[in-house]
């Protein structure tokens, strides 16, 4: 089982539904993150790094910039085994959205730690470079913001001091971006740096003929538009990142009918044999989050979503057109899990 399902299967729902943002620094602390304009959608800004591979698609979203204030130092405390309500665990709409929360953060800390880039969160760590997003996609991890190209160079390249640590060389340019590789003998890894984006992809994570090279300069050639985008391929895909997609938080899937076992999250097995979902959630105020649920769903049921899409809300919306679901949703802190 790759590490990443470790997290995923360890319980870290019940600590990050107990997340869900409040008090008066949500209220300042939203930032407005760009996006592209395609006919008459809006996309995400994050969509960028969106590619299919096969067809498919798998990614976790989180805008750090947004949420940093007033989550940081309850996440730095989580710990997992917490109690959470059936209403909460089984809901799509707020579970895997707020498990993609706390992976895409211990990813940071636990992955990135070996190759000596776990405290990139930290507001006290050694790093000038400042954080703005985080994008899980595929094999691929991106971290956004300022960065700073000489002090990753330096952290990077440092011989290793401590056996979990990998050490990288630089070997060329990607667009712009510096590419490094894991040394000879060490764990494979390949990492990019440019100015506004680092992306990560750890070969251990991988099968042992899957290159992590190949799939970081992918996913740089994809930022550039040098290779398509999933949007550009799939109207589907546009669809639910327009209609969901553009959240402080968001998690998504398409390729389907799926698995249960590949689904992110037991919430979403309702809804299995769905084309592709996207699920967000947006601090809204000081009391109030609000959630937003895409789906292409063949058959789709309204009365049988509404058992639980959306369950747990305090105020819920559900639309049925054809195969095609969205949904909205609204937690107050009042009727919330504390």
């Amino acid at each position: 089982m790759k590490r990443r399902d470790v997290l995923r299967s360890a319980g870290l729902t019940t600590v990050a539904i107990g997340l869900v943002p409040t008090g008066a620094a949500a209220a300042d602390a939203r930032t407005v993150g760009g996006g592209r304009i395609e006919g008459d959608e809006h996309l995400p800004g994050y969509e960028r790094w969106l590619a299919l591979e096969e067809g498919a698609l798998a990614f976790d979203y989180v805008d750090w910039a947004a949420l940093e204030a007033f989550v940081a130092t309850e996440l730095e405390e989580a710990q997992p085994g917490e109690e959470v309500p059936a209403e909460f665990a089984a809901d799509p709409m707020i579970a895997p959205v707020s498990e993609g929360l706390i992976a895409a953060y211990f990813f940071v800390g636990l992955e990135l730690a070996r190759f000596g880039l776990g405290r990139l969160l930290d507001d006290d760590g050694p790093f000038a470079s400042e954080v703005e997003e985080l994008v899980q996609v595929g094999d691929a991890f991106v971290v956004t913001g300022a960065i700073d190209r000489e002090e990753l160079d330096a952290e990077l390249t440092a011989e290793a001091v401590a056996d979990f640590q990998t050490q990288l060389e630089r070997t060329g340019e990607r667009g712009g971006f510096d590419l490094y590789e894991s040394l000879e003998g060490e764990d494979e890894a390949a990492i990019a740096v440019g100015d506004d984006a680092i992306a990560v992809v750890d070969g251990a994570e991988l099968e042992a003929d899957v290159d992590p090279t190949a799939i970081v300069e992918r996913t740089v050639d994809v930022a550039a538009g040098d290779v398509a985008r999933a949007t550009d391929e799939s109207e589907a895909v546009a669809w639910l990142l327009e209609s969901a997609g553009d959240g402080d938080v968001a998690v998504g899937q398409y390729g389907g009918p799926f698995d249960p076992e590949e689904l992110r999250h037991p919430a979403l097995e309702a809804i299995a044999d769905a084309e592709g979902y996207v699920s967000s959630f947006t601090v809204e105020d000081e009391e109030t989050l609000r959630g937003d649920f895409a789906a292409i769903l063949p058959g789709a049921d309204e009365d049988e979503l509404a058992e639980l899409v959306g369950a747990s809300a305090a105020e819920r919306t559900i639309d049925v057109d054809g195969d095609r679901v969205t949904a909205t949703g609204e937690w107050r802190e009042e009727v919330r899990y504390e």
